[in-house]
């Protein structure tokens, strides 16, 4: 099949990015052709390109389709894309404006759809003008709004991950050794991280930090193994999460505490960004006694065992890749 990612980038370490990223190596693996259409690329692309993914940054045309490869070492080629997969208003309305005729499915990975002010709208409103064929939902949260808000019917996938990539990479110690915050939404002096430096400290633990604000890192699978707690939001907590750590939801939405078996059936439904199910309702900053308390009664290896199931469940890279290929054949028929 012949597949047409579309994001807003392909140059930044973000959710989407390495949402696409991961998509698209296991389409490659399973001997798809892929080609990934962004205005901006750069680090993702490049990471792409690398694996048999032809990177663009212009559209040109509707049958056949011309594309402007990322790389001066690939020859400009004309071919007709099969399905596209994509995700943020722009870069759908592009794909449905130059490709009319190709099945598209459109990932909504957020509910912050416009300014509430001015109307301005932002990446994660959905297309209402033009036909998207299937809408994803990564939550019931999600689901929801574009159900009651729109009108606009879709299917929930959640985020999915590389598990083997991200596989747990050892036994829980006696104690938490090492904290690691994944985030790129807060930087060192924020209340955010305070509260986690007093978890560090009660703990004696070393604290590690990733993210636009702290370290930028492209392999936090690998960094993933020095650590025994995660903390962080949305795809972030849940590459802790997926690597058998303990994961702590916590961030600018609130803090929705540990992931257990019992919390993951409620966290889920809003993506594990720390908001709570019912719209509008953002909790609050949970303090470093009560965090602790969840962390304690968490510290146990069936636990994370049983995590590690409801990851092979429900955020398997190989079961969501070959959901979304179920979907592209019917679209095509």
């Amino acid at each position: 099949m012949k597949i047409l990612l579309g994001n807003n980038s392909f140059s930044y370490l973000a959710g989407s990015e390495t949402y696409m990223l991961t998509l698209a190596t296991e389409l490659r693996r399973l001997g798809h052709e892929v080609t990934a259409y962004s205005p901006l690329l750069g680090l993702i692309a490049t990471k792409l390109e690398a694996i048999g993914v032809r990177c663009i940054n212009e559209l040109e045309g509707d049958n056949p389709t011309q594309a402007r490869p990322f790389s001066p070492i690939l020859q400009e080629s004309e071919g007709q894309f099969d399905v596209a997969i994509c995700a943020h208003y722009e870069i759908t309305r592009t794909i449905r404006k130059k490709l009319a005729n190709i099945p598209i499915i459109a990932i909504c990975h957020g509910i912050l759809h416009s300014h509430p002010e001015t109307g301005e709208i932002f990446p994660e409103h959905p297309v209402t003008d033009m036909k998207v064929d299937q809408y994803i939902s990564v939550s019931e949260e999600i689901q929801s709004m574009l159900k009651n808000k729109y009108g606009i019917e879709s299917i929930v996938m959640r985020n999915l991950f590389d598990l083997e990539k991200f596989a747990p990479s050892g036994a829980l110690p006696e104690k938490p050794k090492s904290i690691l915050i994944n985030s790129n939404y807060w930087g060192v002096d924020d209340e955010i991280n305070q509260i986690i430096k007093d978890v560090a400290k009660h703990y004696g633990a070393r604290l590690m930090a990733v993210g636009a604000n702290f370290v930028p890192a492209s392999e936090v699978h690998e960094i993933l193994k020095e650590a025994d707690i995660v903390f962080g939001m949305g795809r972030s907590v849940m590459e802790g999460f997926c690597a058998g750590k303990i994961a702590v939801v916590h961030g600018r939405w609130g803090t929705g505490g540990v992931i257990t078996p019992e919390s993951y059936e409620t966290l889920k439904k809003t993506n594990f960004s720390g908001r709570s199910i019912e719209e509008g309702i953002i909790n609050n900053l949970l303090p470093a006694e009560e965090i602790i308390k969840q962390i304690d009664a968490a510290w146990k290896p069936e636990i994370v065992s049983a995590n590690i199931e409801l990851a092979k469940q429900n955020h398997d890279v190989k079961v969501i890749a070959a959901q979304f290929l179920d979907i592209a054949n019917k679209l095509i028929k």
